[in-house]
């Protein structure tokens, strides 16, 4: 451990004396790298172990996006093809059981997806003709497919969603936006996170969330949502107990509003109870819930306005769990912060960190992932 520990100590050092810049040593193309807990197979190397430094999923190429729940991970392949691994406790992995696995397996009869997400415990697919599928838990209705069912073992479709082009899905809500720049939102609403001011409701279908437009991107927090705008501003809507709808109050509200200050935003990501976001200089926000230093900015203090994450620059992707977040950067390198009980921030160590650390060992990083509540991990696509 302590070994481990020195060596991750040192090419921190050195990497930050070039401003976490220079040149990235080539990695896998389209592979995946995982660190953290192991617990229930969610690193996908067939075991159940821990591990402090990032490691590739064997096997697993040409990816071209990832995302992880409190326990599985969902990739999406070039030829639009899904494989899952991880925690199947309620069917997230869409194989058909309930039985973890840790490996990659493709998710039969899924062809032709273009964006995925992973929610809490339950999996979200858009296709190319605009339609969205989903599986896994359905307790709260977020798999929006109108039945009973707890549970979907296997892909359904999502009811009345056409012209999808991306989803993001948490605790127990998705969201969806469409190509026309309208969101739709289905699954609970106890923190007013569907957008509808009926917080007793469970939406087991999608409704487009009222007073929303000219959206690019969503992203689900635990009970709150964010939407980036075609012009680059942020609305937040949902629970607020810790500031995370950003607007310098904690007054929990349905009715989505302007993230205070933020502009030039070409990139958003929730954690369980905190915002990120990415700006176009290439620097980084958060906001929210910050008891383990998820927000990054050198305290443990909520904020209920945006705030700069410390010593981030050249940003190109950011993710958050309940308790780290995760940024990679033009130069290929990933960095984490928080909370790092199981090695989830990768270096090597088990310390906390309010500001980001070095991902040690990995290079040409494009995108970046942050498991969740049940286990705690990270996930890395590289590219050549």
């Amino acid at each position: 451990m302590l070994r481990r520990t020195m060596c991750a100590v040192s090419a921190a050092l050195v990497i930050g004396g070039l401003g976490v810049g220079g040149s990235a040593a080539a990695a896998v193309s389209g592979g995946v790298s995982a660190w953290g807990s192991g617990g229930y197979g969610e690193l996908g190397d067939g075991s159940t172990a821990e591990r402090l430094l990032a490691a590739p999923v064997p096997g697993l190429t040409d990816v071209v996006a990832i995302d992880s729940g409190r326990g599985h991970v969902i990739a999406l392949k070039s030829d639009g093809t899904v494989v899952t691994w991880g925690y199947n406790g309620f069917g997230q992995l869409g194989d058909g059981t309930r039985t973890n696995r840790g490996t990659p397996a493709r998710v039969a009869g899924v062809t032709g997806v273009v964006a995925i997400a992973a929610g809490s415990d339950h999996s979200l697919a858009v296709r190319s003709d605009g339609t969205v599928l989903a599986w896994g838990w359905n307790g709260s209705g977020e798999l929006g497919d109108g039945s009973g069912a707890t549970v979907q073992t296997l892909p359904v479709r999502v009811q009345g969603v056409t012209g999808a082009r991306a989803v993001s899905a948490n605790n127990r809500h998705s969201l969806a936006v469409t190509a026309d720049g309208t969101v739709l939102a289905w699954g609970s609403n106890n923190g007013g996170q569907l957008g509808g001011k009926d917080t007793t409701e469970v939406r087991r279908v999608p409704a487009p969330v009222a007073g929303l437009s000219n959206v690019a991107a969503v992203a689900a927090g635990s009970e709150f949502s964010l939407a980036r705008h075609i012009d680059g501003t942020v609305s937040a809507w949902g629970r607020n107990l810790n500031g995370q709808l950003g607007d310098g109050t904690t007054l929990t509200r349905s009715d989505p509003r302007p993230v205070s200050g933020l502009a030039n935003v070409v990139d958003i990501a929730a954690g369980g109870n905190h915002g990120l976001a990415v700006l176009a200089d290439g620097t980084a926000m958060a906001w929210g819930f910050n008891r383990y230093g998820q927000l990054g900015d050198g305290t443990t203090t909520d904020r209920n306005r945006p705030v700069r994450v410390r010593g981030l620059a050249g940003v190109t992707d950011v993710n958050g769990s309940l308790n780290h977040s995760i940024a990679a950067t033009a130069q290929g390198y990933a960095l984490a912060w928080g909370l790092n009980h199981h090695g989830q921030l990768g270096n090597g160590t088990f310390a906390d960190s309010s500001t980001p650390v070095l991902v040690v060992g990995l290079s040409g990083v494009r995108a970046v992932s942050a498991g969740s509540a049940l286990s705690a991990f990270s996930i890395a696509l590289t590219t050549a």
